[in-house]
């Protein structure tokens, strides 16, 4: 159970030790785009500011490689379900709708960890046509980037968590993303990930209608460890729907639109990601 820790709104907290005066700041964040982000649930026990300021975080590991976009205002409230989801509709404000799946608003690792997935949503999705039946690798990257932004906060909060006392929590963070990269992932079923996919290539494309519906996780390890070598193309991942005009294309055919619509720098991730698939896309 993660004890709450109540942010002020001011710049700094002042404590009187002594004859010395011990200030905790609210520590500065990497450049990313002003992010707007409400808990309108009424029925959490946590302090709303505290789950703002975490997923705030979480979305830092993705938003901070698209410092000048205008991400319309995100309200967040619990799922009357079992999983997260970001809605279509839209607030009366025209808000972004997430809906995490968490009980209490105390488990921030959880929070992080579902957000950052539902705002990989948002970027990936943001004015763009849905994926169809590809919408498989739209959910592997969300789930690669929670991992991402897990590790880019046990990684920050050492030393630059949102307020100063929060600084023993960034290895829960670290240790939640570890369990979720389960190295037995590498090998899904003892097979070389290649002939894994060729085997569940058609389970991946009837997402939810198969049941075995979280297959993707297993695509999402291996995203993971590309992402790993450049974070910084993560940019690319705003094109992955652009363009898109049917809902059927094959694995290469989406991959290969996906690879025409970036800029030139960026084409080469679109390879790596389609060549652990066993896709290989052409020059363009």
């Amino acid at each position: 159970m993660v004890k709450t820790l109540v942010p002020l709104r001011l710049l700094s907290l002042i404590l009187i030790c002594g004859m010395e005066v011990c200030v905790f700041a609210q520590t500065p964040t990497p450049n990313i785009p002003k992010l707007d982000i409400r808990l309108t649930q009424k029925d959490y026990k946590t302090v709303p500011e505290n789950f703002e300021a975490v997923c705030r975080s979480a979305a830092m590991g993705l938003a901070r490689h698209f410092p000048e976009r205008k991400f319309k205002p995100i309200r967040i409230e619990k799922a009357n379900h079992q999983f997260p989801v970001k809605l279509d509709r839209r607030g009366p404000k025209g808000e972004t709708l997430v809906m995490l799946s968490v009980d209490d608003g105390f488990g921030w690792a959880q929070i992080a960890y579902q957000f950052s997935h539902e705002f990989t949503h948002i970027v990936i999705n943001h004015d763009r046509p849905r994926s169809g039946a590809n919408h498989w690798i739209n959910e592997a990257f969300c789930e690669a980037i929670s991992c991402h932004s897990l590790k880019v906060m046990g990684k920050e909060w050492k030393t630059h968590p949102p307020y100063g006392n929060w600084k023993s929590y960034a290895k829960h963070l670290d240790s939640y993303a570890d369990r979720i990269l389960d190295p037995k992932k590498a090998k899904p079923e003892g097979m070389e990930f290649a002939a894994w996919f060729e085997k569940n290539e058609t389970a991946l494309r009837l997402g939810k209608r198969h049941p075995k519906y979280d297959l993707y996780k297993y695509v999402a390890y291996q995203f993971y460890q590309v992402i790993q070598k450049d974070p910084n193309q993560l940019v690319a991942l705003v094109y992955l729907n652009e363009g898109l005009e049917s809902q059927a294309l094959s694995t290469r055919d989406y991959l290969s639109r996906w690879k025409g619509a970036l800029p030139r720098e960026h084409r080469s991730f679109a390879d790596q990601i389609s060549g652990l698939l066993g896709v290989t896309l052409g020059d363009l």
